[in-house]
């Protein structure tokens, strides 16, 4: 991630102190600071997770004693790193560059602790450059970097940091803090479901966090609910933390060493939830004319008894002033409580948008000007305070500045922006013709009796210059107490004196030397050297690195990881060793690259379907529940199964050799040709049955980005009218289908309201009928029938179109049009229903099998029941210029789409390979690849050097999307698609859909295909001939069982039992209410409203295990039969005993 330097201290360029100039200065700056017994103590315990501890508003605010300790500590940590890089010059050593990140990181944290937010980015920026690997592996690394993009209020950033510390690390104290962080992350980007969910899952937990208390996260909770428009949700919330919070007030104050700080808290809490159930009454006064003035007079009593239990809250009187507002008589006592609000928050830009409206309803127009330039000025992208003052010019005839003032509202997200459009276009369009002349014998006469200042004249008003210069004097001290903060924590240290006060008890550190035994060892290992494997070198490596510290007379006592680096050896080795020579007694058979680990009885930090195996694939089930249940053994050594730290996913980053170079590029467009990074897409045509039945058509499929079959649904004789509106109409006229509301644009590019240019891509939701869609897609095709008729007859024999060869050529895309036409989309109609549709299911039954919905071949075929969408059918229904936004298919599986007629689609794909470059370009533009709706613009892709398929798919052709591209798709005339997925039986399907599987973990983001289950499913009915599949899925099968064994020994030491519990015959996958991950086999269940919803262990453990049942649907014994009849048979051996792979 790149960095932005904020406020950033000053270098140190002034002259040496008097005393700093003798000789024996250099030699005292070699000398460490002595350290207390306590301060030694506690350097070794310092992280990130002691952030709340030392947290200030303001970095001055840190006493004198705590400056000087972390000052201090950090000169040892300095001095520390440099040593340790001194020793690897010449000792490069693993262990000597861990040692090296173990002091960084240390720096890092003590930075941030002394609350020096620049200092601690561009540390910890620059370990995680220099040592990604270890950062990940420690989760205070990942923490203290969140914390610090928090703190600068970069959300993004901060919920990337977040993200990656709790898929490695899901449980504890520091997931608890990283989770309650990431829902303000989240809240501040109005993301409210993602948001609650975490807020509810720190809620859950069995911990309490210092930075938010429960109750202050249940408000938060309630407030998600307001913000995303559940009233009713929120008000119960809210009245329900009322009712909590009032008993627990008074069971504090009934104590009698009562906590005030505490009972403060609570009131104000209880005092905002009054507030806010004030202000859900004031909004429903607008939507409920009938009984607005019920609503109102509700909103006044919360909002007066919200004052009453904190005076303190600005917020109320901005509330109240919102709601006697309403009321012309009663504007002199909003005015009184806009000015308590200002007093008590004067940067308020909402506030000062509510004077300004106030005052322009009471007809004084100088003074509304003034309060909405002062919205603006606190915040430029205000859009209702733009759009007031846009409305204000206008009726003060000043359409020019008005003009301005309403394009600025456009850009910045109003909540109503077609009304905002149709008046830029009126103006526009009004202030482009001539201004007709005056006649002479006309009386000049002012329409208005107040000309207000211009735009440019109203920022240098007296009230917004004077907030202005407010603001800025405030930010610059600010920005002094910041820098003299730091400055004076490192000019103090660089003068003190390290004196050594007789009343204090110093300790000396000294360099730790190795034990007799150590040396000994060392000695043997090196006297056997060429002959060890890898597991005794590294133990060889260590004990060097123990020699070469404490040769060079390093201190490493304040640094507690780097003793944990000896690899535990056992007396039995070291006489092994001595008898030997080796630590193992068959080293050769040894493959394990670490020795025996120290066993423990508790789950991995996570777990995950891609991490390192360390057996052999023809281990039995057998020996892998033997290893596992070494681990629960006290005081023993056990050989992990698997790697049991969960490394962070990637996406590719693209293919080694790019596709074209630039100087292809340069030349194609000197000489007018056709992009090089436009692909040619392969357009398939199939003439008869043989042929769409042939292996070799599958492959090519599976090998290609995206291709176009043309006449395969003609041979195969399929009847498309079954699919056609008329027919779907007819079966279920009244199924609720979800209509997305976009603008009709050109393919090439994207706008917004304001027609800006943009990725985001504007498809609002909303719901009617099959039927009503229907009449409405009639309807659409009757009117441009008609459009089209009467341009025929104003222009006969019209100017000829551009050529739609000559489109395909490549060349930069038109700007969007200035008028924008609606136009409504009927997507994702459901029709899984075997009852109503099927008839036009068994009709997909004629298609060859790699594109059938129920085929050996297809993997989804066998996880015994239906994901919607997925392994069922839906349909698209279509008027010209609908999207489907750029997406890639969940899990990464393959797709199939047939266009059903009569009118084309233009279609657009991005290979796989480019999915990293693709993530980068969507951050780039605002956008998120997983969740979010956008339609790229192609100058951007080609730009950035992604190439990019275009193609038409016509009436009848099916479009075959291989796994994981990137597509997007344009209709071009009225039709209806059908669409599904398959994920073909190869390694490239299932290899790719496990990393989208363990991404969408890391992205907190829900796989609608159980990949666990599936793979189990696949190993029971299939028989392997293909290596590398083979080995792809066992090796899952391997983690997967081995990590149910731990899971079952863990809830075994809880003291809890199992339940069996059999999965039923097409019953669905269980996914966690929490973390939405896939739940296998063992299922945490919890009763929650009378209804019982399943948990992961991992949120399960968060919680407190023993509010759960444990529930096996599939016993161990079945697990083990099938993984041992697991087997791969050769294609020479293979006689087609069943279906193969």
């Amino acid at each position: 991630m790149n960095t932005v330097s904020l406020l950033t201290p000053p270098m140190d360029e002034s002259e040496p102190l008097p005393e700093e100039r003798h000789p024996g200065n250099f030699k005292k700056w070699l000398e460490l600071p002595l350290l207390t017994n306590y301060e030694l103590e506690r350097i070794r315990t310092l992280s990130s997770l002691s952030f709340d501890e030392f947290h200030v508003q303001n970095p001055a605010d840190l006493t004198y004693q705590v400056r000087l300790f972390f000052a201090k500590a950090r000169q040892y940590l300095v001095r520390y790193v440099d040593e340790m890089k001194s020793i690897y010059k010449t000792h490069k050593y693993k262990t000597i560059e861990r040692r090296i990140f173990y002091g960084l990181a240390k720096q890092c944290h003590v930075v941030l602790l002394a609350n020096d937010w620049t200092g601690a980015l561009e540390l910890y920026q620059e370990v995680l450059s220099h040592h990604p690997d270890l950062f990940s592996h420690d989760p205070s690394m990942y923490f203290g970097l969140g914390l610090v993009y928090l703190h600068f209020k970069q959300w993004k950033p901060a919920i990337e940091a977040f993200t990656r510390l709790l898929y490695s690390f899901p449980t504890g104290m520091i997931a608890l803090q990283a989770k309650v962080r990431l829902g303000v992350c989240y809240m501040e980007l109005e993301d409210y479901n993602r948001c609650i969910n975490l807020f509810k899952l720190a809620v859950n937990d069995s911990d309490e966090s210092v930075f938010m208390p429960k109750f202050t996260i249940k408000y938060n909770i309630a407030l998600s609910h307001e913000n995303n428009d559940e009233l009713e949700i929120a008000e119960s919330e809210y009245e329900n933390l009322i009712t909590e919070l009032t008993q627990h007030i008074s069971f504090l104050q009934s104590k009698s060493n009562v906590d005030q700080q505490q009972v403060d808290l609570l009131i104000s809490v209880k005092a905002a939830c009054l507030r806010q159930i004030g202000w859900i009454s004031y909004r429903r006064s607008y939507k409920d004319d009938a009984n607005r003035l019920d609503h109102l007079k509700k909103a006044q009593e919360n909002l007066i008894s919200a004052h009453d239990t904190d005076p303190r809250d600005g917020q109320s009187y901005y509330y109240l002033g919102r709601v006697y507002g309403e009321h012309e008589p009663s504007a002199h006592d909003a005015f009184v409580n806009y000015r308590f609000s200002i007093d008590k928050k004067e940067q308020n830009a909402d506030t000062w948008c509510s004077i300004g409206a106030l005052y322009q309803r009471q007809n004084q127009p100088i003074d509304a000007l003034q309060a909405f330039i002062c919205a603006i000025e606190l915040n430029s992208t205000h859009s209702a305070a733009w759009t007031d003052l846009g409305e204000l010019y206008e009726k003060n005839a000043q359409y020019q500045d008005a003009l301005e003032c309403f394009k600025n509202a456009m850009l910045n997200n109003p909540v109503a922006p077609e009304p905002i459009k149709a008046r830029v276009q009126f103006l526009e369009k009004e202030l482009s013709m001539p201004v007709p002349a005056r006649p002479s014998n006309h009386a000049s006469s002012s329409t208005f009796e107040t000309v207000i200042p211009s735009l440019k004249e109203a920022y240098e008003q007296p009230i917004p210059l004077e907030l202005r210069n407010r603001q800025d004097a405030a930010y610059a001290d600010r920005e002094a107490q910041y820098d003299n903060a730091f400055w004076d924590l490192w000019e103090d240290f660089r003068t003190m004196e390290h004196e050594k006060p007789e009343d204090m008890e110093w300790d000396v550190t000294y360099p730790r030397p190795m034990e007799d035994l150590e040396i000994q060892v060392m000695q043997l290992l090196r006297a056997n050297e060429p002959a060890l494997v890898k597991a005794e070198r590294e133990v060889l490596e260590c004990l060097e690195t123990s020699e070469a510290v404490f040769k060079a007379k390093v201190i490493e006592y304040v640094i507690p990881e780097a003793v944990r680096e000896m690899p535990r050896v056992t007396e039995e080795m070291i006489q092994n060793l001595r008898d030997h020579g080796h630590l193992l007694e068959s080293p050769r058979c040894y493959s394990f690259p670490f020795l025996p680990k120290i066993s423990f009885n508790d789950l991995p930090d996570s777990f995950s379907l891609l991490s390192e195996l360390y057996v052999s694939m023809d281990i039995s089930a057998q020996e892998i529940m033997q290893m596992v249940h070494r681990r629960t053994q006290p005081n023993s050594t056990y050989l992990p199964v698997f790697e049991e730290f969960a490394k962070l996913p990637e996406p590719p980053r693209g293919p080694v050799k790019p596709i074209v170079t630039d100087e292809d590029v340069r030349t194609a467009l000197e000489r007018s040709e056709k992009h090089p990074l436009i692909l040619k897409t392969p357009i398939l045509t199939v003439d008869n049955r043989k042929e769409a039945q042939s292996l070799e058509l599958q492959r090519f499929l599976d090998g290609s980005t995206i291709s176009c079959i043309r006449g395969l649904t003609g041979c195969l004789r399929l009847d498309l009218s079954l699919f056609s509106t008329k027919a779907v109409a007819e079966i279920d006229g009244n199924q609720e289908i979800e209509i997305r509301t976009q603008y009709q644009l050109p393919p090439e590019t994207n706008c917004d309201h304001a027609s800006q240019q943009t990725w985001q891509c504007v498809s609002d939701p909303s719901y009617t009928t099959v039927n009503k869609y229907a009449e409405y897609q009639s309807e659409s095709f009757k009117h441009t029938l008609k459009g089209e008729a009467e341009k025929i007859k104003k222009n006969v024999g019209g100017t000829r179109g551009p050529s739609p060869k000559r489109m395909k050529l490549y060349k930069r895309a038109s700007s969007p049009p200035k008028h924008l036409k609606s136009i409504k989309y009927g997507t994702n109609i459901d029709l899984s229903d075997d009852t109503k549709w099927g008839k036009q299911i068994n009709e997909l039954s004629k298609l060859p099998a790699f594109c059938r919905l129920i085929a050996g071949s297809n993997m989804l075929s066998h996880l015994g029941h239906q994901v919607h969408g997925m392994n069922t059918v839906k349909l698209f229904m279509k008027v010209p210029g609908c999207r489907t936004p750029a997406h890639q298919d969940s899990n990464h599986m393959a797709s199939i789409n047939i266009n059903i007629g009569p009118g084309d689609c233009e279609w657009f794909a991005v290979p796989y390979e480019y999915w990293g470059k693709m993530h980068k370009l969507c951050e780039k533009n605002g956008v998120d690849l997983l969740t979010g709706t956008f339609w790229p613009i192609i100058d951007d892709l080609l730009d950035a050097g992604i190439p990019v398929h275009r193609f038409t798919q016509k009436a009848g052709d099916m479009v075959y999307v291989s796994g994981g591209a990137i597509h997007w798709v344009q209709a071009s005339g009225w039709c209806n698609n059908i669409s599904w997925n398959v994920a073909p039986l190869n390694f490239q399907q299932l290899s790719i859909s496990l990393l989208s599987y363990e991404y969408n973990k890391l992205r907190r983001f829900k796989s609608e295909v159980p990949m666990q289950l599936m793979c189990w499913q696949v190993a029971k009915n299939v028989k392997f001939t293909n290596q590398l599949i083979y080995n792809t899925c066992k090796g899952v099968l391997i983690r997967s069982l081995a990590f149910l064994r731990m899971v079952a020994d863990y809830i075994v030491s809880q003291k809890k039992t199992i339940k069996a519990h059999t999965r039923t015959s097409g019953e669905q996958s269980h996914f966690c209410m929490t973390c939405e991950c896939e739940v296998f086999c063992i299922l945490f269940v919890k009763d929650i409203g009378g209804k019982f919803t399943v948990f992961c262990v991992y949120c399960a453990k968060s919680q407190g295990i023993e509010g759960f049942i444990a529930l096996q649907q599939f016993s161990f014994t079945d697990l083990y039969s099938i993984y041992d009849n697991m087997k791969y048979i050769p294609a020479a051996n293979n006689n087609k005993m069943s279906f193969t792979a």
